[in-house]
């Protein structure tokens, strides 16, 4: 039979045909609903606690602003992770993942949304009271007379600091978009010219989110103690969106897969590949994170090792370990063998795990810059929780609705044929 009568077939009659490309109408809306009223009601809480709570030696309002900024970094490394995968899969011209891609470009259309709660977040920040202040380089009283602010003083200004973050947000929304609307526009017309232009925008794309996302975490992580620095934070970053990012795509495959509707177009040969991928990242993040610690620890130079010191002095040490063994062990542990890999109920908990230790992750990244007189920082507790669990949730309760009004699958790829018939042989 040939390659044109198979794919006939596959689309008419087979996983392809239109009806069961698509989740079954209000499948998702109520899950989407309590996804996204948890979002927005937990949104609510954190800004109304952040500006309203009080405090003597620290405001108690500050942890609320802080968790908040964590967790929309961590909905926004989610997309950012998204993208950076729909475009190296279109530059190393993945076949098999031709399926699987189409959920990270659910997850990838989601940029605009995140770039919006980092853009709440940063302007919460440039408004703020001095005494809630995260970016305490915004505080020119404060760094009066600092030597470490006046060699930085050329970056680190708040005119420059805004030029930087709109054209972060101009780069990804507009790769975003384009390959998204490219995508959707095969769908319906068919064009197999449009995958060539795919991966000619992400070939260059790639190189402009590799700059763009490093600097804005430092920009927006790393300057929380512009005292600090770090060579590979901006790679750091990177392992983490792609974790959370890969984490994301694997539930959102598990649900399609869930509905039943085409269980072809969500294998465990694609479950197995995603898992291999998630290990892969979880390993590249313990790697990066350990030779990023290991190099400080050796080097021992007191504007770099403060930062660790902090976070691991009293109450906070405990969240170091807890970081180590539940963001790099267990996932590691559990997903190296081949079997665990393959079966959607342990992958899509590993999945979760790895969502909220993200979460942690960035809290420890964050909410270390929340410390009284002492350098301790202030112990973490449920608006922690709440603050930064609400852009992730509300993010989840989108990702549901997008993946309702949008088909779960490229019919037109011209890979559809290799990602449908794909064997692991590994």
């Amino acid at each position: 039979m040939s390659h044109a009568a198979t794919q006939h077939d596959l689309t008419h009659h087979g996983a392809l045909a239109p009806e069961r490309l698509t989740l079954r109408p209000g499948s998702t809306a109520a899950p989407s609903m309590l996804l996204t009223l948890l979002g927005v009601v937990g949104l609510i809480a954190a800004l109304v606690y952040g500006f309203a709570g009080g405090g003597e030696e620290v405001p108690a309002g500050k942890v609320a602003i802080a968790a908040f900024h964590a967790g929309a970094i961590v909905a926004l490394a989610m997309t950012l992770g998204g993208l950076a995968f729909v475009m190296i899969l279109h530059q190393v011209n993945a076949g098999w993942a031709a399926l699987p891609r189409r959920q990270a470009e659910h997850v990838m259309s989601l940029v605009p949304v995140a770039c919006g709660l980092v853009a709440v977040s940063l302007a919460i920040n440039l408004l703020a009271p001095k005494d809630i202040l995260l970016f305490k380089w915004m505080d020119p009283n404060y760094v009066a007379g600092d030597p470490i602010y006046d060699h930085k003083a050329g970056y680190l200004n708040v005119g420059f600091w805004i030029v930087r973050a709109l054209a972060y947000m101009a780069i990804w929304i507009w790769l975003a978009r384009g390959l998204y609307s490219m995508s959707r526009e095969q769908d319906r017309t068919g064009d197999r010219w449009l995958t060539a232009r795919m991966r000619r925008r992400s070939s260059y794309g790639l190189l402009l989110f590799a700059f763009s996302t490093a600097f804005a975490s430092f920009d927006w992580l790393m300057s929380l103690d512009f005292h600090w620095f770090s060579t590979m934070f901006g790679v750091y970053f990177f392992a983490q969106a792609m974790g959370a990012a890969l984490a994301t795509v694997i539930l959102a495959m598990l649900w399609f897969r869930r509905s039943g509707r085409a269980r072809e177009l969500t294998t465990r040969e694609h479950l197995h590949d995603m898992g291999k991928l998630l290990f892969g990242f979880t390993a590249f993040w313990g790697y990066i994170a350990f030779s990023q610690y290991f190099l400080i620890w050796y080097a021992n130079i007191p504007e770099e090792t403060a930062w660790f010191m902090r976070r691991r002095a009293e109450e906070w040490g405990w969240v170091s370990v807890a970081l180590v063994v539940c963001r790099f062990v267990v996932p590691f542990v559990l997903l190296l063998p081949k079997p665990f890999k393959r079966n959607p109920l342990i992958l899509g908990a590993m999945s979760v795990w790895i969502l909220v230790f993200s979460v942690f992750d960035l809290l420890f990244v964050v909410r270390g810059q929340v410390y009284g007189a002492d350098g301790v920082p202030l112990p973490l507790g449920a608006m922690d929780a709440i603050a930064a669990g609400a852009p992730v949730l509300l993010l989840f309760g989108l990702l549901l609705k997008r993946m309702t009004s949008t088909p779960g699958a490229p019919p037109n790829d011209p890979r559809i044929d290799a990602s449908l018939h794909h064997k692991n042989y590994v």
